[in-house]
This record gives structure tokens, C-alpha cells and sequence, in this order.
């Protein structure tokens, strides 16, 4: 097209081969003998003869595999509400100055959104410490028994998500560090002195 046309031109059409069958037994001498050609168009098309028919290349004794069973109509809004989760709390870690780093336990990412709704289905933190149920926990994720996982788990959540679910339940996470001498802090604040939200005292 020439500067300042407005005719649009449009392109040669590439090359097209059509081998006979003994050219085509030799699919790389063929392409070698066509290669100056179609080189200077910089593509081409190749056409078998009529009555060619790929071999079929799989094994079909030996062929296996694992189908994937996926609720279709689940997966885009479990994924969602998981990555909003994710998306919040780590946007929670940031503010107090630090970045999230998701754990891996038994070689797995530990699922924070799961951990979170699980430890709310089975009656929130305090009544699963009170009761001593962090390895039931540990086995509605999956975990395997008898790992100790359920101890893990409990450090995971207090380290990570308790400080998130209290923000978000608008409990005061404010360690109150005294200007002029003393150190009060209160029970829950000497459990939890991870917490990075802090406030002087004036």
C-alpha cells in the first residue's frame, strides 16, 4: 500500500503445494524441495492427496485416564468468595506492614478461606481450644491422622486468620503499649503478641 493511500491491498494469498503420493512419503524432502518457494512468502499450505488418512496414534489397549469431576455450576462462585477471602485478608496483612505468606502443610497451600469456615461451623476459636477439636478440624480439611496437623493448624489460624476474623467482627485489636512506664496488656492481648496493631498511650 502506498504512504498516504487509502486503498487497502490486500495480500497475496501464500503458496499452495499438493504432493503426489511419493512425494508425500518423504514429508522433510518435500518441504526441503519446496523451501525456496515458500520462504519467500514466509508461510504456505500443504495439501495430502485426497485419500490420505492420519494413522491413529493412540494406544487404544493401553490408553488411561482420570476423569475430573467438576460441579460446573459451583465453581465460579466457590472460586469467587475464595479469592475475594484471600484478596481481603491479604490486603488486611499489608496495612499492619506485613505481607501474606500462605503456609504449606503436608505439602498442600493451606486453604485459609476453608480453615476460616470451617473453624465457624464447628463453633469458632474459643470453643474449638475449650473443647480440644483442632484435629477434627484438621480432618474436614483432609488431613491425614495422627500427624499432630491439628496443633499446626491452630498456630496457622492464630498467627493468620484471628487477627483477620476479629478485624472483621469489629473486636478492638489494639495492643496499647504504655508511653510512661508500665506494661499493661491484657490476657487476650499477651495470647496474641503477633498482633501488629498498635496504639501509644499518651
Amino acid at each position: 500500500m502506498e504512504p498516504g493511500s487509502d486503498d487497502f491491498l490486500p495480500p497475496p494469498e501464500c503458496p499452495v503445494f499438493e504432493p503426489s503420493w511419493a512425494e508425500f512419503r518423504d514429508p522433510l524432502g518435500y518441504i526441503a524441495k519446496i523451501r525456496p518457494i515458500a520462504e519467500k512468502s514466509g508461510i504456505c499450505k500443504i495439501r495430502p492427496p485426497a485419500d490420505w488418512q492420519p494413522p491413529f496414534a493412540v494406544e487404544v489397549d493401553n490408553f488411561r485416564f482420570t476423569p475430573r469431576i467438576q460441579r460446573l455450576n459451583e465453581l465460579e462462585a466457590q472460586t469467587r468468595v475464595k479469592l475475594n477471602y484471600l484478596d481481603q485478608i491479604a490486603k488486611f496483612w499489608e496495612i499492619q506492614g506485613s505481607s501474606l505468606k500462605i503456609p504449606n502443610v503436608e505439602r498442600r497451600i493451606l486453604d485459609l478461606y476453608s480453615l476460616s469456615k470451617i473453624v465457624v461451623e464447628e463453633g469458632g476459636y474459643e470453643a474449638i481450644c475449650k473443647d480440644r477439636r483442632w484435629a477434627r478440624v484438621a480432618q474436614r480439611l483432609n488431613y491425614p491422622p495422627g500427624k499432630n496437623i491439628g496443633s499446626l493448624l491452630r498456630s496457622h489460624y492464630e498467627r493468620i486468620v484471628y487477627p483477620y476474623e476479629m478485624y472483621q467482627s469489629g473486636a478492638n485489636l489494639v495492643v496499647r503499649m504504655p508511653s510512661q512506664g508500665g506494661s499493661r496488656l491484657s490476657s487476650a492481648r499477651c495470647r496474641f503478641p503477633h498482633l501488629l496493631l498498635m496504639e501509644l498511650v499518651q
